[in-house]
């Protein structure tokens, strides 16, 4: 990730929920401006709503949408932004129609959500967004001339169709959704990647943290939550080997997921440290590894720490 982690995980996070039901462009140019989108989505097929699949997101996706994510509060200069990106991307869906003679009224112009954390009321009122019944709390509309809608997370009710928009929260708004993502089945969809994409973030962290970079408050809990859930990971790991009796089997499940996590973060893992881990026979060893797998910032590191304890 980049020196914007937060900005890299929602854009990879949304992206990898959206892509099964439609185009979905990460970090779209707009022609007419050298500007971005945040993500640019088009449903290709019906994209579900229920509680137990992409709930609240799901609703926001049923038509082309622009989706601009903010971390922190959003200002009022950042809507106007947003409108501009939003003006110029259906300008250039008008004038695009126009060069292969479709009739205007056949485009169908994509609109706006945006993503905060929280937004105070004297924005929404400023830009004359209001609730609908229809929607979740939390979700405001400005006049429908304008085709934009507001998330504001942390107003959000925690419920279970509420939960992927949850994640993009701050502080413990978001440590909590991690939380309760944790503790879904764990062949509840998305449920391992995005938990991927999160332990991506918290190494993001943790390495800033390691090179004295300052970090929020929010960013600090979000760390705790996820080392927590992690040892918790750990724990339940040798828990269910213990109750195989078979002390083998502690070890080589340590082995065998400390090498996935290596081979989902670095790709391609040397056989000389592939042979290096199988080596290790101290399980507490192997379970202070398997912490460090989501940490490290190098293989060479993970290295240099299975060698310093030898």
């Amino acid at each position: 990730m980049t020196n914007f982690p937060h900005d890299e995980f929602a854009k990879e996070y949304l992206s990898e929920i959206c892509q099964n039901y439609g185009e979905t462009i990460a970090s779209a140019d707009i022609k007419s401006e050298k500007r971005q989108v945040d993500i640019l989505f088009t449903p290709t097929k019906e994209v579900p709503t229920t509680p137990t699949t992409l709930g609240l997101l799901g609703k926001i996706l049923q038509k082309s949408c622009l989706l601009e994510i903010y971390r922190n509060p959003i200002q009022p200069q950042q809507i106007r932004e947003c409108l501009n990106k939003l003006f110029d991307v259906q300008l250039n869906k008008i004038r695009e129609a126009k060069r292969e003679k479709r009739e205007k009224k056949s485009v169908e112009l994509p609109i706006l959500w945006i993503i905060t954390p929280t937004i105070s009321e004297k924005i929404l009122a400023g830009f004359g967004a209001t609730p609908k019944e229809e929607w979740n709390t939390g979700i405001y509309f400005l006049p429908p001339e304008l085709m934009t809608g507001i998330v504001a997370v942390h107003q959000l009710e925690v419920l279970q169709e509420t939960l992927w928009l949850r994640i993009l929260g701050r502080g413990k708004v978001q440590a909590n959704a991690v939380e309760e993502l944790k503790s879904l089945p764990e062949n509840y969809p998305y449920r391992e990647i995005v938990l991927e994409l999160i332990y991506g973030l918290w190494n993001t962290l943790q390495r800033n943290q390691a090179n004295r970079e300052s970090l929020e408050t929010q960013d600090i809990e979000v760390i705790m939550s996820l080392r927590n859930i992690y040892r918790q990971e750990m724990a339940k790991l040798q828990e269910e080997a213990t109750q195989e009796g078979i002390q083998e089997g502690i070890q080589q499940n340590l082995k065998n997921n400390i090498i996935s996590i290596l081979e989902k973060r670095f790709q391609i893992i040397p056989s000389e440290l592939t042979n290096l881990i199988n080596s290790i026979s101290d399980i507490p060893k192997l379970q202070n590894l398997l912490l460090e797998t989501i940490s490290v910032s190098s293989l060479d590191e993970f290295e240099d720490l299975i060698l310093s304890d030898n």
